[in-house]
């Protein structure tokens, strides 16, 4: 009796620990997937805005604050990819495996794509048309190189897009 007893508390304790890595996992999957929606609906406004640079209702001061906005959420995100939220192989986030498997890799990708929202800001605080198009394409490339859910397109290609990306992959982004 005495061992049975052992046993189930034994394996409580471990069901119980995995449950809270699992919870774990799924508040920072949750935390981090709301991020990138919120970076994703920001790409999407900007796109046309960038691509036609004409007085629409979206004008360039939301279109400033989108790109600052852009900036942050990668900057608070990036620490958001702890080995215990690979759920990948349970379908459980849209993240790609090799985020895991190469941190190194993931690392620069990830900085480019800081750099390319920094980028982005820039020019639109400058109304420089060509660093925002360069800008959105190098965000698309350092994004849509990991992500399965941000695949790289031309700048009016994105405002078609409604969820997934899938499609043309630029190599060099050039005006």
């Amino acid at each position: 009796m005495f061992r049975f007893l052992v046993i189930t508390l034994i394996s409580s304790i471990c069901f119980n620990s995995h449950a809270t890595d699992f919870e774990k996992a799924n508040e920072v999957i949750e935390l981090r997937k709301s991020a990138m929606q919120g970076i994703w609906m920001r790409v999407k406004r900007l796109a046309p805005f960038i691509e036609f640079n004409e007085d629409i209702e979206y004008g360039p001061e939301i279109a400033k604050q989108d790109a600052k906005e852009i900036k942050i959420l990668l900057s608070k995100t990036k620490n958001l990819w702890p080995d215990i939220s690979n759920l990948s192989t349970k379908n459980l986030t849209n993240a790609t495996p090799a985020i895991w498997v190469l941190p190194e890799y993931f690392d620069k990708l990830y900085n480019q794509a800081e750099t390319s929202a920094m980028m982005l800001e820039e020019s639109l605080n400058k109304d420089n048309l060509e660093a925002m198009d360069l800008a959105m394409c190098n965000l698309g490339n350092a994004c849509g190189t990991c992500h399965a859910a941000f695949r790289r397109l031309l700048t009016s290609q994105l405002a078609n897009e409604a969820s997934a990306w899938s499609g043309r992959y630029i190599k060099n982004c050039k005006n």
